[in-house]
C-alpha cells in the first residue's frame, strides 16, 4: 500500500490510546525487520531515518528500497525524517518521498524554531507531508553511547504553555516534547516528568511524541502512554540488538563468514526485541 502520513496513523494511535514505534534503521537488515515484524503482527510502522543514516545509506538508496517493500506491505508505514535541521533537508526529503519530516529547532531561541517550523510546515503542506516538531531539549547525541540522566532545569523542558502557543503559531502535526528523556543508553534511571506530560497533553490536541525511548523501563513507557504520548522512538536498542545476535551468530560459528548464514541470525535477535516493543507500545493488531 502507499506510504502513510504520520498524521493518519497517530491520530488512530491517540484515539486508540496505544503508540506508534519509530525505529530508525541504516541498513538493508534493519529495514527487513521492520517489515517482517509489522507484518506478523498487523501493526502500523514509523521508519525513521535520521540525516546521519540517510548519509551512510544514500538518499535515493535508501528511499528506494522503503518505498519498494511499502508497496506489498498490507499495513500503514510511515517514512519519516528524524531530527531534520534545515528547511532544505526537510525539503530534500519530501521530494525523495519522506511522507512526514521532522524539524528539531530546540536548540534555537524559541522565536527561530517558531518561524523555521512554521516555514517547513507551509512547504509541507502542499505537498501533503506531515510534520513532527521539537519544543524543549532532549539530551545526548545521536551516535553517542550514553546519554546523560543528571536532570534537567525547568527552561530546558517543554513548558506547557509554551507548548500552546508553539502548536498556534507553526501549524505542526505532531510535537515531541521534553520531559526528562534522552538519545542513547541511559547511566541509571532517567527523571520523566509524567506531571508536565499531563498538562502539556490537557492544554495541547496535537499527537506527543517521546524521544530517547531506548532504556526506559516498560512501566514508565506504559504510563506516558496512558498520559498521551502516542509515538516513540527507538533508536539505540533496535541497533543493539541486531549487533548482538549478529557477534552471537559470529561466536557460534567461528569459521563461517558468509553473510547469508550470520545475518539471518542477527535479524532474528533484532526482531525479537521489535516484537517486544510492539506488544509494550500496545500497537499490535491495529491496522
Amino acid at each position: 500500500m502507499p506510504l502513510a502520513t504520520m498524521t493518519s496513523v497517530l491520530r488512530e494511535a491517540q484515539k486508540g490510546r496505544y503508540a506508534v514505534p519509530a525505529f530508525n534503521v541504516c541498513t538493508n537488515e534493519h529495514i527487513d525487520c521492520v517489515f517482517d515484524v509489522s507484518l506478523k503482527l498487523r501493526t502500523p510502522v514509523i521508519i525513521a531515518i535520521h540525516p546521519v543514516e540517510i548519509a551512510f545509506f544514500g538518499m535515493k538508496e535508501i528511499t528506494r528500497v522503503i518505498q519498494s517493500r511499502a508497496e506489498t506491505h498490507p499495513y500503514p508505514v510511515v517514512m519519516h525524517l528524524d531530527h531534520g535541521d534545515s528547511y532544505d533537508t526537510a525539503v530534500q526529503c519530501m521530494v525523495h518521498g519522506f511522507t512526514s519530516v521532522m524539524f528539531d529547532g530546540s536548540t534555537l531561541p524559541l522565536e527561530e524554531n517558531i518561524a523555521h517550523t512554521r516555514e517547513i510546515v507551509k512547504a509541507a503542506r502542499a505537498a501533503g507531508v506531515s510534520v513532527e516538531a521539537e519544543l524543549g531539549l532532549v539530551g545526548g547525541t545521536e551516535g553517542d553511547a550514553y546519554a546523560h540522566t543528571d536532570g534537567f532545569s525547568d527552561d530546558q523542558l517543554t513548558d506547557p504553555e509554551t507548548a500552546v502557543e508553539f502548536i498556534k503559531q507553526t501549524g505542526a502535526d505532531s510535537l515531541a516534547v521534553a520531559i526528562g528523556t534522552a538519545h542513547g543508553f541511559y547511566q541509571g534511571e532517567p527523571r520523566i516528568d509524567v506531571d508536565r506530560l499531563m498538562e502539556i497533553r490537557k492544554r495541547v490536541e496535537v499527537p506527543l511524541v517521546l524521544h530517547g525511548g531506548s532504556g526506559i523501563s516498560d512501566t514508565m513507557i506504559q504510563t506516558v502512554i496512558q498520559e498521551g504520548i502516542c509515538k516513540i522512538n527507538i533508536s539505540s536498542e533496535f541497533k543493539r540488538a541486531y549487533h548482538q545476535g549478529l557477534t552471537d551468530a559470529m561466536e557460534g560459528h567461528p569459521d563461517v563468514w558468509d553473510p547469508i548464514i550470520l545475518y539471518p541470525e542477527a535479524k532474528q535477535h533484532a526482531k525479537q526485541l521489535l516484537k517486544e516493543k510492539f506488544e509494550l507500545f500496545g500497537s499490535v493488531n491495529q491496522a
